[in-house]
């Protein structure tokens, strides 16, 4: 059975070749078809709640609408934090439910509770929106942003034309999800009431926006039949345009109709300005592409350019830039890493050359290769798996193993050989005689890996796209190990009768000094065990004092989620001091702008300015929402090759050049964006303040702030909101109100028209063109500014027109910016970043809530939580210390069954905490961190240590079966084995020295799994070769001594039991 398939391959070396030939092409079919992407995809758990409450503030939102949703969200299963930020003139709830769950039966069961909840919402169509409940996906980003212009086009048709004609253009791109648009100028039918005229007729501005909704109708009125003719019957009155609503009768007064034009102005305009797009310092309309999940970037990119063409030669005069294009990172990580895996595969054979001193054995090696990566990527797409930064690194990853199982069957082959086997005995006799040792290694490293997808959650699916490669590719290494190796060998290496006899070639005259090197390599390693066999306490003794060290450095190695990543790209975002104006921030952020712009490593910036709602995304990332007084920017750089400066460097000098000449920032967050799941805006550092009484939070907010600004490491420490928001109270006579014959809700309203108008109920509906809004408002000279209540009236029941001030005064105060909830409780996050150079994420994180805990004094039911990346990290972590220990368990089981011990296999199992000291040496070397990154290098590094005993192990035991002695056994197995082990772990070693040292754009993300590898593997090779043999003969002695010890009991409990 062993050689089943080595035998049948033999025999039909056509049908095989051609199998494999096979293989080959629908590799290269798969890389055409596969989808590219920079990352791989990960659907977020996360679901929206997002309520527009225009003209409400944050303590009103908080009370009438995120407080009601939160409670009626409690009824969810498997929901582990509710979330809700209420800010001016919006609700944002969002729940989080759990990594890899159904993301659409999750916005489903939202969407049936909101409508239960509706009753419970303040939604009476005018100054609260209707909700929308969407999947937060920070994956789902745009991939690409243009900035649009045009000459000769009104700046408002512009924005319609982008709204409309190119939203629909560029949806209609296959594999385009959606399409949305930000800055400009946004199309608004504006009602400007003259309060005079309003006063003449008796008035009031809502009797206004009433008729216009009243009269905004376009509903079918039936059929009418005719003989033989049907004729179906409407009516159709909608706000087409302007001239159609300035001719809306309001009503009949001294049989007189009343219409809108009488008392109003009626301006087919744009809106008041809260936003604005730029790029590189220059005003255009951001346009905002999404693929679909499963959609290949890059392609996507190149379709939506191939439609951008057909539009600028439909549309004279556009002119579309690319500010912002995902392709360029994916094309470059794409290469750099196709790169990496290209020069792996050069320098693997290189080794191989240096050891085999045979072009031929060389060139089955390097055959088989490239063509069990070739068989690994046919599983892909049926795996619904893409071409990402995560499976090329896989690939590479898995070449050692590949050049291991390679070389195994090669070096075995050529001792048939030399022992005058014709090649094709040597070949089947060579395959059989280590076909378990093989298959025993890649079970192995299967088991050490699988467990980590299987555990679920953010890792399980984050790193399923490095480890299912790595996976497929030890398959199809064995398979090709048993197939193709030995078919190669059969037909193309010859037997020793047939070479030149003693005569060396002129390339093993080439390598002779490196053979002589690795022969007194091999006499050394041989004296090296002598030594240790005599003086097997102080062996151990060293062993263990290894593996004590280890643990003595654990706690010195920084700790943290994901490790920060120098990709090319940041984010950054200022806000100013609550109540800053749109025109302000807007002055703001051209400054801002133009201290990016000064940077020599800067190549891009798309920056958008204030907040604009969009109505036609899929794409929201974030737990808050913008606001009028913040700006944001993706700034992206040079290549890294083309710059002096890394990307932390840039972002520190930017932010201490705006702070040191902007005024009136309140907080400036820069952050690099990463090429992991985990690569959003959010801060890593956060530390959640929580209470009830809003004027005792903030001050404890303020005091967490100010120790987290004194925390060496930490940069950038701000809080997510503040007490600082100017508002006026309007207080109600109630009295006087009475006596007009109003009430307070009529008071409200009606005040609420007069400062700032308001919205129809209905929109402004157009053929073939998305709505609009009706806005309904007082001249600017007839609207309310400060405290001058009189420069505005109301109107009673009776007609009569009263000055505001008879009725209310205004009283200012300053409110929350922002309330904050997660699970119902009130929280102000003090949240921070970190640089590479500086303490990880988990150490800031504790060294500021250990510090609160101990200077602080926190009343009852007031405290902090470590959130942000920390609750992950925590949760994770002892994922994947679960699966790690599952992992150790299944190697066992299966080592138990090759070899049919419990005890044997404990020998091998030493190899793992013998790596531990290369491990965290490595990574402290390297000022490098404990990351899930590091962890997964850890539990990949623990199936090749296996691995590496087994092979020494396994032939100790094949020696003593053939009655060699037990130190003769070690003495001649160590050195055999010697040979494969180098060349396996040197192949290793180098395939990953560049991604640990000098890694490219966007693949610094994945250095902690080569430095981790190459520590760990370095230390762990060098103990095992002598450790193992060492604790086997250990071993050996106790088993021995329990035979002899059952043996001399047998015959007494005979005895007794007569």
């Amino acid at each position: 059975m062993k050689t089943f398939f080595t035998r049948w391959s033999i025999r039909n070396p056509v049908i095989t070749v051609a199998l494999y030939i096979g293989v080959l092409i629908l590799s290269v079919l798969t890389l055409i078809v596969i989808p590219v992407r920079m990352m791989p995809y990960v659907q977020s758990p996360l679901v929206a709640v997002i309520t527009r409450t225009p003209g409400s503030s944050p303590m009103e939102v908080e009370t009438y609408i995120s407080k009601p949703i939160e409670q009626r969200m409690t009824v969810l299963d498997g929901v582990r934090f509710v979330r809700s930020s209420s800010q001016q003139d919006l609700s944002l709830v969002t729940l989080q439910f759990a990594w890899g769950g159904d993301i659409n039966k999750a916005v489903r069961d939202v969407q049936s509770v909101m409508k239960s909840a509706e009753g419970d919402l303040p939604m009476d169509g005018i100054n609260t929106r209707s909700y929308w409940v969407l999947p937060i996906d920070p994956l789902n980003r745009p991939v690409l942003t243009l900035a649009f212009k045009a000459e000769g086009w009104d700046r408002v048709k512009l924005r319609e034309f982008a709204d409309n004609t190119l939203v629909d253009r560029l949806t209609s791109v296959q594999d385009v999800q959606s399409v949305f648009i930000t800055g400009g100028y946004r199309r608004q039918l504006q009602v400007i009431v003259d309060r005079q005229k309003l006063a003449a007729y008796g008035l009031s501005i809502l009797q206004v926006r009433d008729a216009i909704d009243n009269n905004n109708v376009s509903k079918g009125a039936g059929v009418l039949t005719q003989g033989e003719e049907e004729i179906l019957v409407r009516a159709d009155d909608r706000a087409l345009n302007a001239q159609v609503v300035r001719n809306y009768p309001i009503l009949e007064m001294d049989g007189q109709i009343v219409y809108v034009r009488d008392v109003a102005e009626v301006r087919d305009t744009y809106e008041e300005r809260r936003s604005a797009y730029r790029y590189n310092g220059e005003s255009a309309l951001a346009v905002n592409v999404i693929q679909k999940p499963d959609s290949s970037s890059p392609q996507v990119i190149a379709r939506v350019r191939k439609e951008l063409e057909k539009i600028e030669s439909q549309y004279p005069g556009l002119e579309f830039e690319e500010a912002y294009d995902n392709s360029f990172l994916v094309e470059l990580i794409k290469d750099s890493t196709t790169g990496e895996l290209l020069i792996s595969v050069a320098l693997a054979g290189l080794v191989i050359l240096l050891f085999l001193e045979d072009f031929r054995a060389t060139a089955i090696v390097m055959i088989s290769i490239p063509t069990t990566l070739a068989l690994s990527m046919l599983p892909f797409i049926p795996s619904s798996m893409s071409l990402n930064s995560s499976t090329l690194v896989g690939m590479m990853m898995a070449i050692g193993k590949l050049v291991d199982d390679s070389i195994i069957v090669i070096d075995s082959i050529d001792r048939k050989l030399k022992e005058d086997k014709t090649p094709r005995q040597a070949a089947i006799q060579g395959t059989g005689e280590v076909f378990l040792a093989s298959a025993a290694a890649s079970l192995v490293m299967i088991a050490a890996l699988m467990p980590t997808i299987l555990s679920g959650g953010l890792t399980g699916l984050m790193f399923a796209g490095l480890i299912l490669p790595m996976v497929f590719a030890f398959i199809a290494s064995l398979l090709v190990s048993i197939t193709l190796i030995p078919l190669l060998a059969a037909f193309f290496l010859k037997p020793i009768g047939e070479t030149q006899g003693n005569r060396k070639t002129w390339l093993q005259w080439l390598l002779t000094p490196f053979r002589l090197g690795f022969e007194a390599l091999e006499k050394g390693y041989g004296w090296l065990l002598d030594i240790c066999l005599k003086n097997r306490e102080i062996t151990l003794a060293i062993a263990t004092a290894t593996i004590v060290l280890a643990f003595a450095l654990y706690p010195l190695v920084p700790q943290e989620m994901m490790p920060l990543g120098d990709s090319g790209q940041f984010m950054a975002t200022i806000e100013l001091e609550a109540g800053a104006s749109f025109e302000r921030t807007n002055q703001v952020a051209q400054q801002f702008e133009s201290i990016l712009l000064e940077q020599p490593e800067i190549e891009k910036v798309s920056s958008n300015v204030g907040f604009e709602m969009t109505r036609n995304s899929t794409y929201f990332s974030g737990y808050s929402m913008g606001s009028v007084n913040t700006a944001s920017a993706i700034v992206t750089l040079k290549d890294l090759n083309e710059r002096n400066r890394d990307i932390w460097q840039i972002m520190d000098g930017v932010e201490a050049e705006a702070r040191r000449t902007i005024p009136g920032l309140r907080r400036i967050a820069i952050k690099e964006m990463g090429v992991d799941v985990m690569a959003t805006s959010a801060a890593p550092i956060q530390i959640a303040v929580y209470g009830e009484d809003l004027d005792v939070l903030y001050p404890l907010a303020e005091k967490v702030l100010k120790i987290a600004e004194d925390t060496p490491g930490l940069v950038m420490a701000h809080t997510s909101s503040s007490l600082s928001q100017p508002e006026y109270k309007l207080e109600i006579d109630r009295r006087r109100a009475q006596e007009l014959g109003l009430n307070i809700e009529q008071v409200a309203e009606q005040a609420r028209y007069a400062l700032n108008g308001g919205f129809t109920r209905k929109y402004y509906n157009r053929p073939n063109l998305r709505q609009n809004d009706i806005l309904v408002r007082y001249h600017q000279s007839d609207r309310a500014y400060g405290q001058n209540l009189a420069a505005t009236y109301i109107t009673t029941p009776n007609g009569q027109q009263v000055p505001l001030s008879t009725v209310a005064t205004l009283k200012r105060e300053f409110g929350p910016t922002l309330i904050e909830h997660i699970n119902g409780k009130r929280v102000v996050y003090v949240n921070g970043y970190y640089r590479k150079s500086s303490p990880a994420s988990m150490d800031l994180s504790m060294a500021i809530a250990m510090r609160a805990g101990e200077e602080l004094d926190f009343p009852p039911g007031y405290g902090l939580d470590s959130m942000g990346d920390m609750t992950d990290m925590m949760i994770e972590f002892d994922r994947l210390l679960k699966g790690l220990i599952v992992s150790i368990i299944l190697i066992y089981l299966i080592l138990v069954i090759q070899f049919g011990s419990f005890i044997q296999p404990l020998v091998m199992m030493l190899s793992i905490p013998l790596q531990l000291i290369g491990v965290f040496g490595a990574l402290l070397l390297a000022k490098q961190t404990l990351s899930t990154v590091s962890i997964l290098g850890i539990i990949i590094l623990s199936g090749i240590s296996v691995s590496a005993a087994i092979l020494l192990l396994e032939l100790i035991l094949t020696k003593r079966q053939e009655g060699v002695p037990r130190a003769e056994a070690i003495r001649q197995a160590g050195p055999v084995r010697l040979k494969a082990i180098f060349m396996t772990t040197l192949t290793t070693m180098i395939v990953i020295v560049r991604l640990a040292f000098y890694p490219e754009t966007g693949m610094d993300a994945y250095s902690p799994i080569a430095t981790v590898i190459l520590g760990g593997l370095t230390v762990s090779t060098l103990l095992t070769l002598i450790v193992i043999p060492i604790v086997y003969t250990l071993v050996d002695d106790i088993t021995q001594g329990l035979a002899m010890f059952k043996r001399r009991r047998s015959p007494k409990s005979v005895t007794e039991l007569q």
